[in-house]
């Protein structure tokens, strides 16, 4: 007999995709939440009798409900670990939705434009020519937004088949040919306790080693 790992190839390749997916998910959300708090435009203007001017407008002044969905990823991918099922599979789909509206307003974060001159304006400039550029942190919105999409489907499709959290504390499965009977038959016999006596007392709190 050879060695090797208890757990049956295709539990440890869900395991595998369960992390994966979760730490693509978190980390993306982190990217859209750091991303839309920052600038994702600049602009700057010249004046005669001012130095250079200078504006930015921040993801979330542009396009405030990216800033909150940002926040309701981060804490679905986090509720991931306690769901199971059905309801892990429907918190995939919220995350998928809340993604794909980061992503439109990534895309489309409106009239940009105005916003700037404003900006520009109270700080002292008095119209005419003036230069916008957009930042990197409008591109790492986007990238975490598509993640979040990304892993946000994986956790709908997927989501049923991966483990919960206690799960491994679960009582193991009957070995298949054995009764219950007879194993408490014979743990009476010897005056040892069932597996089922040890889950059961692990469940009330006691510990299942002392002897009464």
């Amino acid at each position: 007999m050879t060695g090797g790992s208890t757990v049956p190839p295709s539990r440890g390749a869900s395991r595998r995709g369960y992390a994966a997916a979760l730490l693509t998910g978190l980390l993306s959300a982190a990217a859209v939440t750091l991303g839309v708090a920052r600038p994702w435009y600049e602009a700057s203007a010249t004046s005669t009798v001012l130095p250079e001017l200078a504006a930015v407008a921040t993801g979330a002044d542009l396009v405030p409900l990216a800033g909150a969905l940002g926040v309701v990823l981060l804490a679905a991918f986090g509720a991931v670990l306690a769901t199971r099922g059905w309801l892990r599979r429907g918190l995939g789909l919220l995350i998928v939705a809340a993604a794909v509206a980061v992503l439109v307003a990534v895309v489309d974060p409106g009239d940009t434009g105005q916003l700037l001159r404003e900006r520009l304006s109270a700080r002292g400039w008095s119209g005419g020519h003036y230069e916008t550029a957009v930042t990197a942190w409008r591109w790492l919105s986007l990238f975490g937004a598509v993640g979040c999409i990304t892993a946000g489907a994986a956790v709908a499709w997927f989501g049923a088949r991966w483990p919960t959290m206690g799960q491994r504390y679960d009582a193991p499965d009957p070995v298949p040919g054995s009764t219950a009977g007879g194993d408490d038959r014979g743990a009476e016999a010897d005056g040892s306790a069932s597996s089922e006596d040890l889950w059961r007392a692990l469940d009330q709190g006691r510990d299942p080693t002392e002897r009464t």
